[in-house]
Formats: structure tokens, sequence, C-alpha cells
């Protein structure tokens, strides 16, 4: 494109810069020979020295033939009459930059639609930057009303490996934020779909509204919460239908002497007719109790617990213990739990009643098999 820019200052030799490394045909009018020369020199632009508001100079820049002109002179009054000129005599796409906010109507009637507020924009990003830290730039749109930003996806982020489709359905995520972007390590970027995945360290492009930025980035740079794993314990033994009556110091005691044990898949915690010296309870997963012959006595999820019978009898175990789903357990030693539990008389009492409901279980007799009419 054919491309004439009116000022040679600091913009105006960025914006010359850049349009021509895009390989545009730039010209530049300029009314200071050091700047004319040194832009020369630079950048290798065409530049024609005079004055902006001048027809003539415009005629010899080429303006005639001109596609775009740019008006980024250091007054919005020189500015308005390069427009108004531009407008007379090539009618080219004109955009200013504008300085001050009280010049817009006047650029408007003077036919500018593209106006670049510098004062909007730099207020707006500073505004931005200061609330957001987390986003790595932004650009104000539609008269501030929408923003469009870029943010890092940090490794630690729970959107981190989730595809932009999960992201979206998120409930808290605003369904007005739309994702137009990934920019990989390498500066390479990838228009996303649905099963894009925002890869941690790669910096997402979205636009939202302004109303909804704050809630945007605090889904994208949302950390999962990191729970004291001594309060976790604690909580977890609250819901254990049998310990309610204890209260919190208690609990805590408890807690203090569990050791916190994982458990995958098919891990045999102890065998019919071995010792018995801890007690269990299930944070997380399942347990099954089963007989020697692998019949399921009892599913144990969590907030149940097993291993009782042992320390309340002295006996062997009566029953093979089994992590059927990946499991979290907490292993209480018969001190804890002589000292604590079988102290609170109504625990003792709850737990007599799921012991005698065990105890029935693991001894009853098969059931005798139905026969016919005739003994069959």
């Amino acid at each position: 494109m054919r491309i004439l820019i009116a000022g040679g200052g600091r913009v105006g030799a960025v914006l010359a810069a850049k349009l021509i490394g895009e390989q545009h045909q730039v010209t530049v009018v300029e009314r200071d020979r050091a700047v004319c020369d040194r832009l020369f020199e630079e950048l290798g632009a065409l530049v024609v020295c005079g004055d902006a508001m001048s027809p003539q100079v415009l005629e010899s820049a080429g303006v005639v033939g001109a596609d775009v002109a740019c008006a980024v002179l250091p007054r919005d009054s020189d500015n308005l009459a390069f427009a108004m000129l531009v407008r007379t005599i090539g009618g080219a796409r004109t955009m200013v930059r504008m300085l001050d906010p009280s010049y817009r109507q006047a650029y408007l009637l003077a036919g500018v639609r593209d106006i670049i507020a510098e004062a909007e924009v730099v207020v707006a990003k500073m505004a931005t930057a200061i609330d957001f830290p987390q986003i790595a730039g932004s650009l104000p749109l539609a008269a501030g009303d929408a923003v469009l930003f870029e943010l890092v996806i940090k490794p630690r982020a729970v959107v981190a490996g989730r595809t932009v489709a999960q992201v979206r359905a998120d409930p808290e995520f605003p369904k007005e934020c739309v994702f137009i972007g990934f920019l990989d390590a390498e500066g390479k970027i990838a228009l996303p779909d649905g099963a894009t995945a925002l890869r941690p360290g790669n910096t997402a492009i979205l636009v939202t509204r302004r109303s909804g930025l704050g809630q945007a980035v605090e889904v994208l740079t949302r950390e999962p919460v990191v729970q004291d794993p001594a309060k976790q314990l604690v909580d977890a033994l609250r819901r254990v239908d049998f310990l309610a009556p204890l209260d919190d110091a208690e609990i805590e005691r408890i807690g203090q002497g569990i050791v916190v044990r994982t458990e995958r898949a098919g891990e045999v915690l102890f065998r019919r007719g071995e010792a018995g010296e801890t007690f269990y309870i299930v944070l997380s997963g399942e347990v099954t109790l089963e007989t020697e012959d692998r019949k399921v006595l009892e599913h144990v999820h969590p907030g149940g617990f097993f291993g009782e019978i042992a320390l309340l009898t002295g006996q062997p175990r009566s029953t093979h213990a089994i992590v059927r789903q990946d499991a979290q357990l907490a292993e209480i030693g018969r001190d804890e739990f002589q000292q604590v539990v079988m102290a609170n008389p109504t625990v003792a009492v709850g737990m007599s009643r799921i012991l005698g409901q065990r105890l029935a279980n693991t001894s009853r007799p098969p059931s005798p098999k139905k026969r016919g009419l005739f003994g069959r």
C-alpha cells in the first residue's frame, strides 16, 4: 500500500519503520531538515521536507495516489488541517493521533473515522496494568468498553492443560470473553478452536468486556488451594460418624497420632489371620473387606473405617482388607485408639454397634442352597 505520514517525530519515525518493514511504500512529510536527513539515512524512507498543511507539498508527496494518510503531528489543530486537506485533494483513508479529546467531534466532522486517542490508550493501559499485574499487555477497544489482553499461562494454574472448550464451560468464566490466539515461547501464533489446550508458558490472547476482565483473569490465574495437611486430616476425622461426639481437642489429639498412607488399587493392607495393631479411616478412595474366598463383605468409602475388631478383641484379623480404588488412609495405632476413642462412652457405644454388625457378617454361615420339590 502507498502510505503518507505527516510528521517525522518519534511516533512518525517508529510508524514509518514498521510499515517499511512490512513492504509498504511510505512517504514522510516533515518540515525539520535535520529530521528529514535522519529518516532518510536510518530508514531509507522517501522524505518530503515541507509543511504538511500545504496543498502543494502534499501533492508533491503523492497524496492523490495514497491509499492511507496518517497524521501524527504534535498538535491536534495541525492534524485536523492535514485531514481536511487530504479529504479535499486526494480522498485517501485518513487516520489521526488525537492528543486532546475535545477534538474528537471536529475530527468526525472532517470525515476521520480512525481516531487514535493517545492519552486514552495510555491511561487505559496503565490502569489495566495497575489493576491486573498478571496481564502481560492490553489494548482498549470500543472506547474502553472492551479490552484485548495477553496473559501467560502459569504451570500451577488450574486451567493449565485444559482445553479452550473446558475453560469456557466453567460457569465462573465470562461468557463474552473470547480466545483469539496463543503465542508460544518461539513467538509463533496459533488460532485456537475448542480443542486447543492452554499450555503452560504460552501466552493467551483474549478479548472481553472491561466489566468481565477481573473475573476472566481470576479464572485464568487461579491456582489449586493447598490445604494444611494437618487441618485436612482433622477435617476428615470430623466427617467420621462415630467420632462426632468428640470435641475439637480430642479430634486434634487423634490427628497428632495418625499416620497418613497413600495406597494404590490392588494393594493388600492386611490378611485374615494376621495380628492387628492398627485401625484405619478411609479419607479418599475405596477399600473392601473380603473373606478367604474373596467374597466382599463390605465396601468402605471415605468417612468409613475398618480394622477395629482386632484392636477391640485382641484376636487376629478376621478379613482381608484390599484397596479397590487409589486411597488415602488415616492409620491409628492401638495406644491412640484406646486413650481417646474408647475413653469416650458415646463413641464406644457407636463402635460396639458397628463391631457387632461386622462380627455377625464375618461369622454368618453361608445360606443353604435352595432345593426343588424333590430335594434337588
